[in-house]
């Protein structure tokens, strides 16, 4: 009789912490949703936080923390939250919904792969998730445009690479170019030089014809009196007009 009773004892006792448990489970997230109502992130983090504490298996808990972590634009740990909601989900109403959410956190990361990946899973659990649908068909646009951005800049980068190796190719044939040319045109000089070396007569070595290589001399020009004085007038006519033509110059500076 006294086991019986103390059996009973032990289950209302059990039964009564649980209640406890879940009452203060059901408070935390209560507080929780409410400063999340108000955009107070941070204190709904905190009860929570709390709710999970109380209920390890809790998935409303998991659940809004992970939104919680989502409003903050801190999608690491949202993902991370997520993936336990959806383990601790009892059914699949609840699992698809953690999916359509942690989706949505890949898709803001930029990883539209695995947002796919969480929308298919989000619909397959929720056929009728129409918006697990649509935002299925935008992950796989984004993707899409991803893929092709990716495309376009490999093949600028292969165009640029092409271009630059045309222009190298190009400028080493102008250097092989110029560097022939230049030695061609030593080779002429040296030729040049050669050929008047030998061409050149030896001192006292008559030419051909028996005339000495001697210049002649000029023969001095033989003016009169009167043509003298009139080139030294046009001579001095002349300077007059370029020292006018230097001073008008150097006034107009």
């Amino acid at each position: 009789m006294r086991k019986c009773n103390l059996y009973i004892c032990l289950v209302s006792l059990l039964i009564l912490v649980s209640l406890c448990m879940n009452a203060q489970e059901n408070l935390e997230l209560y507080r929780g949703n409410s400063n999340y109502a108000d955009g107070e992130f941070d204190e709904a983090k905190i009860h929570y936080q709390k709710a999970i504490e109380n209920n390890p298996s809790s998935y409303k808990g998991s659940y809004n923390l992970g939104n919680t972590s989502y409003k903050q634009e801190n999608f690491e740990d949202a993902v991370t939250i997520y993936e336990q909601a959806i383990a601790a989900s009892k059914n699949d109403s609840e699992k698809s919904d953690a999916s359509h959410n942690l989706g949505n956190t890949y898709l803001q990361s930029g990883k539209f792969e695995e947002s796919i990946k969480a929308y298919k899973n989000a619909l397959r659990l929720n056929p009728s998730a129409e918006d697990s649908r649509y935002n299925l068909v935008f992950a796989k646009k984004m993707l899409e445009q991803e893929q092709e951005q990716e495309q376009e800049q490999e093949q600028e980068q292969e165009q640029e690479q092409e271009d630059k190796d045309n222009q190298d190719k190009k400028d080493e044939e102008k250097g092989d170019s110029d560097k022939e040319k230049e030695e061609n045109q030593d080779s002429d000089k040296d030729q040049e030089e050669d050929g008047s070396e030998e061409n050149k007569p030896k001192d006292g070595e008559e030419k051909e014809d028996g005339q000495k290589d001697d210049k002649p001399e000029p023969k001095p020009i033989q003016l009169t009196p009167r043509e003298a004085e009139q080139l030294l007038e046009a001579a001095k006519n002349e300077d007059q007009k370029i020292q006018m033509q230097l001073a008008l110059f150097k006034k107009v500076i």
